[in-house]
């Protein structure tokens, strides 16, 4: 039942450096990126919660393990930073809400979450503010690799039409993964050196070591502290290299080592499954909306207040849902049309704005809500269900084909976060 709730804690609770806060000198510190710092105590305190968490077997010696918690802490601080320069937050109002929901997935309400985390002697503000880091990761990775995906019409149609004419296209993964990194305009040495340690980790594999203790040894990739795992994905939504050697792959199979333009990949089948493609009746919204982008001169706060001033006018019949939306909604393809955003499924908005809508009654407007977009008044329109077996097809083609290029671009990403910073590691100065 609380398996979600143990997986936050057991991975990251206590751990992400706060990129507001001042550095504490009078501690030890692991690491320095760019003008901030990652404590030991943090390390250790991560340490010591995935060793009280995971089977021993899986895990390396402990210098091995801090080495790869450093280096994920260091990846959440760049994210981190890039969220407070890009001024991406998450209000209080979001934060209860997200909390809320991983208590009811857990059959829970917050003041039992509350009780549960305080028998285990988790304080309920730290447990508040690494949820609070975790959405601002979230939302910085969606915003910042967003706008590197492009998907044309054509490469939905085609994979849509695959779909539906090859059932075995269904095929589900539950995939684990290391990635050994080669970084930006490699040496000759490093690039021998990434592809050594790759033939090495595969034979390692080959001679039956244990792939989850290997990944938290020596992967580059952020699910190493979990082994590697990666869970269940479609066939189609992993990146191309993957899918074009693991569509006949079997369970326990491992394969590798790949090339890609951010380093050698191996995989391990953990597990395969499969469903006959059926017909799809889908619940369709048709929804107006409102929008206001936060800025260097509009903050959350001010963005939020001027909906609900929009808000009390239209509730007040001073002005209409669609008059407002035409003067001040800063969605220009819906703005001229009233905020009509037409017949859609929910499931292609941001998820903050569909779980809103979903909501709503038929012909009320929600309070201000907060999507990667920025902050929107949302009224519902109407709902129908129909059968869009062929839109969904669609609909899954697209998010399969977002999902493959997300995973493409998000090393990549991280990889030029990387290049760009200064970090440095004090152990290696202690080596």
């Amino acid at each position: 039942m609380i398996k979600k709730i143990l997986f936050i804690l057991s991975i990251t609770l206590f751990v992400s450096a706060n990129v507001q806060s001042a550095p504490r000198v009078l501690e030890s510190v692991a690491a320095i990126v760019n003008n901030n710092v990652i404590l030991d105590s943090d390390v250790n305190e991560m340490l010591n919660n995935i060793k009280s968490t995971t089977d021993p077997k899986n895990l390396p010696d402990d210098a091995t393990l801090k080495n790869q918690i450093i280096d994920q802490l260091i990846i959440e601080n760049l994210i981190l930073q890039q969220a407070n320069k890009a001024k991406i937050t998450v209000s209080d109002e979001e934060l209860t809400e997200t909390i809320r929901n991983i208590a009811k997935s857990n059959g829970m309400t917050i003041d039992e979450l509350r009780g549960y985390l305080s028998s285990i002697k988790v304080n309920y503000a730290k447990y508040r503010e690494k949820m609070r880091s975790d959405m601002i990761i979230d939302r910085t990775r969606m915003n910042e690799i967003r706008q590197r995906i492009t998907i044309s019409d054509k490469e939905v149609d085609d994979l849509a039409n695959t779909i539906a004419k090859q059932p075995t296209n269904n095929l589900e993964i539950n995939l684990s993964h290391i990635l050994i990194i080669i970084p930006e305009n490699p040496t000759k040495q490093q690039l021998e050196q990434a592809t050594d340690k790759a033939k090495q980790v595969m034979t390692r594999l080959q001679n039956g070591e244990s792939f989850s203790k290997l990944a938290a040894s020596y992967s580059n990739d952020e699910n190493a502290l979990k082994g590697g795992n990666m869970g269940w994905h479609k066939l189609n939504e992993l990146p191309t290299i993957f899918e074009e050697r693991l569509v006949r792959a079997q369970k326990g199979e491992i394969v590798g080592p790949l090339r890609s333009g951010v380093g050698y990949h191996i995989l391990k089948v953990d597990g395969t499954r499969s469903e006959k493609a059926k017909a799809i009746t889908v619940k369709e919204v048709d929804a107006k909306h409102i929008l206001i982008k936060t800025n260097a001169l509009v903050n959350d706060d001010m963005a939020k207040q001027k909906l609900l001033d929009i808000r009390q006018s239209i509730k007040d019949g001073t002005t209409t849902f669609e008059s407002a939306a035409k003067t001040y909604s800063e969605d220009l393809g819906s703005a001229e049309n009233g905020g009509e955003l037409g017949w859609n499924n929910p499931d292609r908005y941001d998820s903050m704005f569909k779980n809103a809508l979903l909501k709503l009654k038929k012909g009320e407007i929600s309070q201000p809500v907060r999507s990667a977009y920025g902050w929107h008044l949302i009224e519902l329109v109407d709902t129908r269900n129909v059968d869009r077996t062929d839109m969904a097809q669609k609909d899954q083609a697209y998010r399969l084909i977002f999902n493959r290029k997300f995973a493409e671009e998000l090393q990549v990403w991280i990889q030029e976060l990387r290049g760009d910073a200064y970090i440095k590691i004090m152990s290696e100065d202690k080596q």
